[in-house]
């Protein structure tokens, strides 16, 4: 009987192995790998909508916000005639730059006062048919719109924030409205442009399934949605985040996910395409199905450094993911195999960039003050032991604290304190440049960092905010501004701490100041 020799026995057993257990053992590890991965696309894509979510929440309070604080604002006088309601308008040049599509005046009945749109803004103009007019003027409470169609020459489609404005007596008499072109570069148009990896792209639609924005301009204000994100839609309707994947209205396998928002009744929805998100993964499972193929043909030793060449940068890439993972702390993961491996690497860490970038956007927004919108104390602090081991000096504090804050609660109540404080940030916004950090760091004290500033531009500093006071003062209003002033100038690193005592001693003593100038009177 012939003998067959080693070298055969071993090609037949690798042959074997890789005609029979290899097949078996590759479809069995491609399989699970593939969930995985697909487990983790659908979860960072989640994450994602949430984060964007929660930002578009936070930027609609912000803008309705400062449309109802400036209709607080608004008297008899305002709106005596329309020149008056114009004249008033002209005053608010921060809501211009908030709503694009014009900042309008109504009367109760609907009718145009004012607005700076010139050719929508004709007094007596009658807007009384529109849901939000009819909705403020049913509820007294703020409100923002369906999208419509704006009556401008451009047909743009738009949404409206109001703003009820009331009498002495309680009465509504009239609203202030600011209006978003959906297809203007503003926070919700340009999400149109955002992006999903490559092809993927973000969109809004309403409750009734009206597309308010998405990167195919012509589909906005259709009404109606594919049957799969449609049921999607019907699971996260309750605020949750619901991730699945469906068939879009070009006939697209895509990921999507929907998330509600808090502010209105309306969904955030991302759509990845399947075939660019599952790339990295296919990519993999087509090379390792062809290689088993002439993997019969080669030695077993041969065999051995070409599936530890292929497994380990696979197994390096899983631990590292593991790794952050377990320590919560991103960081790239690092494959330099130069096949698809290293693709799924970078295509994971592209992904988890962009997760990142969201999420110091998100930091950002935690650094401000909720009520005046001014940097919070923390973010102040962090600036000054940033500044402080720099090299750019002189650096300059002020510290300011408003006057008879506590009298003023005492006797006219919480809100006329809050109108008092946001009248405080108003001066000093009006006061320093926009590179200064100007910061509310307690109840009543604010404080500000003026870099590459010695003595006299501090000195500049302090003449700039008592004109800002008297400005604020010379407005109507039944609150007049008082602030208490400090300054000190650092001229070396390691100097700030008590360049900042030193401007809270002074403010202190200028205080004293204010309450013997009281006290004499």
């Amino acid at each position: 009987m012939r003998r067959i020799s080693l070298k055969s026995k071993i090609a037949i057993f690798v042959m074997l192995i890789i005609f029979t257990c290899v097949p078996l053992a590759a479809h069995v590890t491609l399989s699970f790998l593939s969930d995985e991965f697909g487990r983790a696309v659908r979860d960072q894509q989640v994450t994602l909508v949430s984060r964007i979510a929660d930002e578009l929440d936070d930027k609609l309070q912000v803008s309705h916000g400062a449309l109802i604080l400036a209709a607080q604002s608004v008297t008899a006088a305002h709106l005596a005639t329309p020149r008056a309601a114009r004249e008033f308008l002209h005053t608010l040049p921060a809501l211009g730059s908030l709503f694009d599509n014009g900042v309008f005046l109504f009367a109760a009945d609907g009718k145009l006062l004012a607005g700076t749109i010139g050719e929508v803004a004709r007094p007596g103009m009658d807007f009384s048919d529109r849901e939000y007019v009819r909705s403020t003027v049913a509820t007294g409470r703020p409100c923002i719109s369906s999208p419509y169609i704006s009556r401008q020459s451009h047909r743009h489609p738009v949404i409206m924030f109001t703003a009820p404005i009331f009498s002495r007596d309680g009465l509504l008499v009239a609203l202030l409205g600011g209006s978003m072109d959906l297809m203007k570069e503003n926070f919700l148009g340009s999400l149109a442009d955002a992006k999903v990896g490559r092809t993927g792209y973000f969109y809004l639609f309403t409750a009734d399934e009206t597309i308010m924005t998405h990167p195919h301009r012509g589909s906005i204000l259709n009404r109606g949605l594919p049957s799969g994100v449609r049921n999607i839609y019907a699971r996260g309707a309750d605020g949750g985040t619901v991730s699945g994947e469906t068939v879009n209205a070009n006939g697209e396998v895509v990921v999507t996910t929907v998330k509600r928002l808090g502010t209105v009744p309306w969904m955030l929805a991302a759509d990845y395409p399947v075939a660019e998100a599952y790339a990295p993964m296919r990519a993999t499972e087509r090379s390792v199905w062809l290689g088993i193929i002439p993997g019969g043909l080669l030695l077993v030793f041969v065999m051995w450094l070409f599936m530890r060449h292929v497994t380990l940068p696979m197994l390096s890439l899983t631990e590292q993911i593991k790794g952050i993972e377990e320590t919560g702390t991103y960081r790239n993961v690092l494959i330099s195999s130069g096949d698809e491996i290293q693709t799924v690497a970078d295509a994971f860490n592209s992904l988890m960039n962009r997760l990142h970038d969201k999420e110091e956007t998100l930091v950002h927004l935690s650094t401000r003050d909720a009520m005046t919108g001014l940097y919070n104390r923390r973010f102040f602090e962090a600036e000054m032991e940033r500044l402080d081991r720099g090299r750019r000096f002189p650096v300059s504090v002020i510290m300011v604290d408003v006057d008879s804050l506590k009298v003023v609660n005492d006797t006219l109540g919480h809100e006329a304190g809050d109108r008092l404080i946001l009248m405080a940030a108003r001066a000093l916004l009006g006061a320093f440049r926009a590179e200064d950090v100007t910061a509310r760091i307690g109840g009543d004290e604010f404080a500000a960092i003026l870099e590459g500033a010695g003595e006299i531009a501090a000195a500049e500093a302090l003449a700039r905010i008592r004109g800002s006071i008297s400005a604020c003062n010379g407005e109507k209003g039944d609150l007049r501004l008082s602030l208490s002033l400090g300054a000190a100038t650092a001229d070396a690193p390691g100097a700030l701490g008590e360049a900042w005592r030193r401007a809270d001693r002074r403010m202190y003593e200028d205080k004293v100041l204010h309450k013997s100038g009281l006290e004499s009177q």
